[in-house]
């Protein structure tokens, strides 16, 4: 079985292909989807053994992700990626360029769990909670998590309602071998990328704190956008704002 995989849109239209993140599934970005189908031909998929992508790689490697994403996605379109979904971008884009058009990471993190050169993360005590958590209860650890995501920021309510709401689309098959993925660093393949990027992040995230915003345009050599207010789901709470910027961004003309 290969991974569930919806396309929205119109025939002909630029190709997007939007990726979510962790312990969620593509159902998180309708609001984003409404905004843009007019305009775009998109390409949503489910990630591996979340969601109702049932299947998944055994052993669950970033490599074997990015080769059932290769197999599902269009030849080419530009990658829009949230939180997880943000760093397998980087990957596929680092592996795949010319298959990459442009890239926007939202909420992301080339490096999720803390270093010592690398202090813009999770600390290591709060991903070993998670882990442990969630091999004891998978539906309590999601719905802790949907709390941190949206806690102290913009509308939070209702986006930790819509994150509920998509969190019942589907239980995720993979969540404990997926989490994993979220002890890689990509800093190297971020920082090597050469198509047109784009990063945005949330003032009040607690899981992807604001000053790695900073850390990654130093990285990158490139500006990226804080949105205030928001937390980690800023393409929910600040989506008008944000869709705008999207869609200036893909709309400059490649040089």
């Amino acid at each position: 079985m290969g991974l569930h995989v919806e396309r929205v849109g119109g025939e002909g239209k630029p190709e997007l292909v939007m990726l979510h993140g962790w312990g969620m599934n593509s159902s998180i970005w309708s609001g984003v989807v409404e905004n843009l189908a007019s305009n775009y031909s998109i390409t949503l998929i489910d990630l591996p053994g979340l969601g109702r992508s049932v299947s998944y790689p055994e052993p669950y490697t970033s490599d074997g992700v990015i080769q059932m994403l290769a197999d599902a996605a269009p030849e080419k379109a530009s990658w829009i990626g949230w939180s997880m979904g943000g760093q397998l971008a980087i990957q596929f884009a680092d592996r795949y360029p010319e298959r990459v058009e442009r890239l926007v990471t939202i909420a992301s993190n080339p490096c999720f769990v803390q270093k010592p050169d690398w202090r813009s993360a999770m600390d290591e005590e709060t991903h070993n909670a998670f882990e442990i958590s969630l091999s004891e209860n998978v539906a309590k650890t999601l719905s802790r998590f949907a709390m941190l995501q949206t806690q102290g920021a913009e509308a939070a309510r209702d986006t930790l309602k819509q994150l509920k709401a998509a969190l019942k689309v589907a239980e995720p098959s993979a969540p404990v071998e997926s989490l994993g993925l979220l002890r890689e660093d990509v800093r190297s393949q971020l920082s090597a990328l050469k198509m047109p990027l784009l990063q945005m992040f949330g003032e009040k995230d607690l899981l992807v704190p604001v000053s790695a915003a900073l850390e990654c345009d130093a990285l990158t050599s490139r500006a990226s956008i804080v949105y205030p207010g928001a937390g980690h789901l800023p393409f929910i709470s600040h989506q008008a704002e944000l869709v705008s910027d999207l869609t200036r961004f893909l709309q400059e003309p490649l040089a």
